[in-house]
């Protein structure tokens, strides 16, 4: 993950990233590295529909 974020940045680019809100491990995950949520939202995932967590990277999510 920090080098894609890195990757982004150095294109002048701000890493942003959706996941389930269902996947509290992933959420906890993002959230330790420094992500900051933006908000939840309904997405379209095939036939259903999902509420998804948005997240921005923050000054501090660079590592993992």
């Amino acid at each position: 993950m920090a080098r894609a974020v890195a990757h982004a940045r150095a294109h002048e680019l701000h890493p942003v990233l959706d996941v389930a809100a269902t996947d509290t491990a992933a959420v906890a995950l993002y959230e330790r590295l420094g992500w900051r949520s933006l908000g939840t939202v309904p997405q379209r995932w095939g036939d259903q529909e999902v509420a998804v967590r948005c997240f921005a990277a923050g000054g501090d999510a660079t590592l993992g």
